[in-house]
């Protein structure tokens, strides 16, 4: 066996050393676990339209929908696995729910995924706190649900990846081809990304030629098996034939010097730069020293994510925030750098508490933050809840958000797609609709494409009557200035109005005419 996957012999004294901070470790996890149900609807901005989809899936299991002639299932998504564990909580609680006890669950076996990827690449055990705050930032609070539950199934992919690096065999194979197969369809990019690192693992490791290529068999197993997935795919949508709305691929240059905000959020915040500071900071104030260059092992899933962090388009395949969302590894793979020091580990020098106490205060400061804006956010979209009530429920809606910034959480845009819990919630259907986009697990029929388009949703203000078919909607809902909308139906024959209106939503009524 390479001797290089595994844990240094000083692993367990260090270990030992963090016996008396675990109890807080464990108390900052289990904090982190509340923070989803802090809000009856976590201030997540694609959240709402992932609702929507599981409804609508849960509709197709069972029927009784009316909306289901506009829908079909997409048997080419790569977001299965997301949903599928999803779909039988919804059966048993509400949208909101399902998908607060999934990301509960994503969340813990993500700090334990970090954990475990820590100990097999013999860091230093306080790097722990690492994997804690990041699970809240950019990702969580665009809402990439089906990311964040492929999370740690790629730490996982890349743990194993390594001991099989270390130590071939056929057994080690099948398990990764595997795990690989669960990855890609858990979330397509996560699984190119530990690809990506647990091939570099296998080349780096490798004493060989013939050991190399060994290593390798099931990276080009999964090869084959996504080019044959993408051949299929590229064809059904061949078929569907759905126009492309934006750019092929919007590189981003200008903002790649932004790419310590996201492991954050998508904004800077005195608590959040101090976070971001003393997480860098802390291994260093505990006497932690980098692994040499030559290590190449533990740099390896490093390179990677700075390859990805610093090369990776902004937009391409249908699909924005491509680097942006990988913020969420930087802190355990960062962990990963950072060699345990032989002798006098189990000290309590000024220094080690020192470097501990940057480390609890990062994690309190991210999620204290977090907590205190989840509740007052939660006090905020009350205002959704009060107009929707006043309203009947499964209808045709379209969403005008004109404004969709949210003072809790300091202008964030969380209510780009907040409307779309009426469909969630209350059985209605609600455009702009996520069934557009070719990635997701219900999209609509090609004959029920409608014209409102994913540029619509930050875009409300190009809405037009005729062009938008204003007559198949029964509501409007309304958020901000809604001069725009009200020019805009002017001249419609039976033209909307205001039936429910609370804060900065209203929510106009399209009525029958009447003789």
């Amino acid at each position: 066996m390479n001797t290089l996957t595994q844990a240094p012999a000083t692993a367990p004294a260090i270990d030992r050393s963090m016996n008396g901070w675990r109890p807080l470790f464990y108390f900052t996890v289990f904090w982190g676990a509340l923070i989803p149900w802090l809000a009856p609807h976590p201030p997540m901005i694609d959240l709402p339209q992932h609702a929507a989809q599981l409804m609508l899936l849960k509709a197709m299991a069972v029927g009784g929908s009316p909306w289901l002639d506009l829908f079909r299932l997409n048997p080419y998504t790569p977001y299965f696995i997301g949903f599928g564990l999803a779909l039988p909580l919804a059966f048993v609680m509400t949208a909101a729910a399902a998908l607060k006890t999934l990301l509960t669950v994503a969340y813990l076996c993500f700090v334990f995924a970090s954990v475990q990827l820590r100990r097999q690449f013999g860091a230093d055990s306080r790097m722990d706190w690492m994997a804690v705050p990041v699970f809240f930032g950019f990702t969580y609070l665009w809402g990439f649900f089906t990311f964040l539950v492929a999370a740690p199934v790629a730490l996982w992919f890349i743990l194993l990846a390594d001991r099989h690096a270390g130590d071939t065999t056929a057994r080690r194979s099948a398990g990764l081809v595997a795990l690989g197969l669960v990855l890609m369809l858990s979330h397509g990019l996560c699984f190119l990304f530990a690809c990506g690192i647990g091939g570099a693992l296998a080349t780096v490791n490798a004493r060989s030629l013939r050991g190399w290529m060994r290593a390798l068999i099931p990276y080009v197993v999964l090869g084959v098996v996504l080019v044959a997935y993408s051949a299929v795919r590229s064809r059904a949508e061949a078929q569907f034939g759905m126009p492309p709305t934006v750019p092929a691929i919007n590189w981003h240059v200008g903002l790649r010097h932004e790419i310590l905000v996201y492991p954050f959020g998508a904004q800077w915040h005195p608590l959040l730069v101090f976070a971001c500071a003393a997480l860098l900071a802390a291994p260093f104030a505990l006497g932690l020293r980098l692994a040499p260059l030559r290590d190449l092992r533990r740099w390896v899933p490093a390179a990677m994510l700075f390859l990805v962090l610093g090369f990776v388009p902004h937009f391409a395949f249908e699909t924005a925030f491509l680097y942006q969302r990988f913020g969420l590894f930087l802190f355990p793979i960062y962990a990963l750098l950072f060699v345990a020091h032989t002798g006098a580990e189990g000290t309590w020098g000024p220094r080690r508490i020192a470097g501990l106490a940057l480390l609890v205060l990062a994690c309190w400061a991210v999620l204290g933050l977090q907590s205190v804006r989840t509740v007052r956010f939660a006090e905020e979209a009350a205002a959704f809840e009060e107009v929707t009530a006043r309203i009947e429920p499964g209808q045709r809606a379209l969403a005008l958000i004109f404004d969709s910034k949210s003072q809790a959480f300091d202008g964030a845009g969380l209510y780009v797609h907040y409307a779309s819990w009426y469909q969630a919630e209350r059985s209605g259907h609600v455009d702009f609709n996520f069934a557009w986009l070719p990635q997701l697990i219900v999209r609509f029929k090609p004959e029920q494409l409608t014209p409102v388009a994913p540029t619509f949703a930050r875009r409300p203000e190009s809405f037009d009557w005729r062009l938008h078919r204003g007559t198949d909607y029964r509501y409007f809902f309304v958020r901000g200035d809604d001069r725009a909308f009200r020019e805009a139906i002017r001249y419609a024959e039976c033209a909307p109005l205001v039936v429910s209106e609370r804060g900065p939503w209203k929510v106009y009524e399209h009525a029958k005419c009447r003789k």
